[in-house]
């Protein structure tokens, strides 16, 4: 979207990126201390690189690894292989079946990009306490800055667990790991310091309220990350979280133009027509859909859902309507071809070796527009008002107070046209987790804290509970040798 964050860049900034304790980012300039942040203009350029990483890292949507390290990991997504496409060394395959290895590109790719983030935030700090800013409104820009950095390590926290704490950026001494418990506390103290001055609004910025919301995320995580549940601190959390309210039609949380949502909380803003977009559905759906939406954009045919999704879901269920089951029509109605000359009609079955080009249900969640490029302006979603209320639905579960969440359930499941059992248990609402969230990036955290990640399923054997956390990748062990390697490998 348009004219929501401002994605400046203050200084020219240098990142070379070797190792989340070899990330130099050489400063050519400073804040002129009597010229610079004197309006809130310039104060949004300061903060808005800080969200850089986010958008994007080496040219690439962060779609290309998080996201395939959380979805392709989980019993939700699945990359077959197609003909000579998407095999790709095997990676997919390795990925599917947790098999995953120390050297592989996206584990590589992920810690880069997560450590960028917060080297870029780590110097803009310095630069702001170099500034000319009051000791007040410094404290107010670096609380949002915390903050960011906070989601980062969050983030750290969850995929890779025991990961170096770099904080200051004058400090370039390189660090061991911290143990996952003092990452978590470390979140949890920032996140605490900074949210009451955290700003109350703002597109695409991180607000008092995506504050609490990944304070509520730490804490039902709590149990996982440090070994202690803390559900009624994730209630809490929760209940801070206001001004906010279910969209009435699910599907425009993703619309092209979702900057009016009343439910998104925090999203990476995105104008394909400025710089990079959102690919997010090129990489869903088959080469032919560019005459299906009437597009130019090179789809090319890769992620698709596991076996069974679909069927998970209600014929009622309007989220059924984020996803394409069925024959591919071009806009005649005529039926479109693979290159096979079969009819292309996505189907549950799906081979991961050996798929037809037709295999798997896709994901259309996000809004595919005429006249769309490869790249899209549909903000991407990072969090939203449905995840805190199912947050406190599931800790009130787990503290035994399921008639209160109930209701909670009750609302997001009657948005999506369809009924909720007067009786609402952990079984029930992790399935309903899955069909709420499809495709955002919460179903591997969701599948480890209800201890069903490591379970055999789908073209998977039981594997080893020390894979619920992600190797240190092997670059960055090479180049810092205070490092110690995660349990297992």
């Amino acid at each position: 979207m348009k004219k929501k964050l401002l994605y400046i860049p203050l200084i020219p900034l240098l990142l070379t990126v070797n190792s989340c304790t070899n990330l130099d980012e050489k400063l050519y300039n400073t804040i002129p201390t009597d010229e610079y942040g004197k309006t809130p203009q310039e104060i949004e350029t300061i903060v808005g690189r800080a969200y850089a990483s986010l958008r994007g890292y080496a040219g690439h949507f962060p779609l290309d690894y998080t996201y395939e390290l959380n979805e392709n990991a989980s019993d939700e997504a699945v990359i077959p292989t197609r003909g000579t496409d998407w095999y790709d060394g095997g990676v997919h395959q390795r990925v599917q079946r947790h098999q995953w290895k120390a050297d592989e590109n996206l584990i590589q790719a992920t810690w880069e990009m997560l450590y960028s983030g917060i080297t870029i935030v780590n110097s803009i700090i310095f630069q702001v306490d170099q500034s000319s800013l009051t000791a007040d409104q410094k404290a107010n820009v670096k609380a949002e800055l915390r903050g960011v950095r906070a989601y980062y390590y969050y983030r750290l926290c969850d995929m890779f667990g025991n990961v170096p704490l770099q904080i200051d950026y004058n400090d370039k001494e390189v660090k061991p790991n911290s143990t996952r418990a003092e990452v978590f506390n470390f979140i949890e103290s920032e996140l605490k310091d900074v949210v009451g001055k955290l700003p109350a609004s703002g597109y695409g910025k991180f607000t008092k309220a995506a504050g609490y919301s990944l304070l509520a995320r730490l804490y039902i995580n709590a149990e996982v990350f440090k070994g202690t549940p803390m559900w009624q601190e994730c209630i809490d959390a929760c209940d801070q979280v206001t001004g906010y309210s279910l969209q009435t039609n699910f599907l425009d949380n993703f619309l092209t133009e979702n900057q009016g949502s009343v439910e998104n909380i925090f999203v990476i803003p995105y104008d394909a027509t400025v710089t990079l977009g959102n690919y997010k559905q090129s990489l869903a759906l088959h080469y032919q859909s560019r005459v299906a939406f009437q597009t130019t954009a090179d789809f090319v045919n890769g992620y698709c859902c596991e076996p069974g999704v679909f069927g998970k879901f209600e014929e009622t269920d309007a989220r059924r309507k984020g996803l394409l089951q069925g024959p591919l029509l071009a806009p005649d109605g005529s039926q479109l071809l693979q290159s096979d000359g079969n009819p292309i009609n996505y189907s549950d079955a799906v081979s991961l070796e050996s798929a037809t080009q037709s295999d798997g249900v896709r994901d259309i969640k996000y809004q595919n527009s005429k006249g769309d490029k490869w790249e899209r302006s549909n903000d991407y979603v990072l969090i939203r008002y449905a995840e805190v209320m199912l947050m406190k639905a599931e800790a009130l579960i787990r503290l035994g107070r399921g008639g209160q969440a109930q209701p909670i359930v009750a609302a997001v499941r009657k948005r999506a046209n369809v009924e909720t059992p007067a009786n609402v248990d952990l079984d029930f609402l992790y399935d309903e987790l899955l069909r709420e969230f499809l495709f955002e990036e919460h179903r591997r955290t969701d599948q480890i804290r209800f201890g069903k990640f490591s379970v055999a399923g789908w073209e998977m054997n039981q594997t080893d509970k020390r894979r619920e956390i992600y190797p240190i990748p092997t670059t960055a062990m090479q180049t810092n040798n205070k490092l110690v390697q995660n349990p297992g490998y």
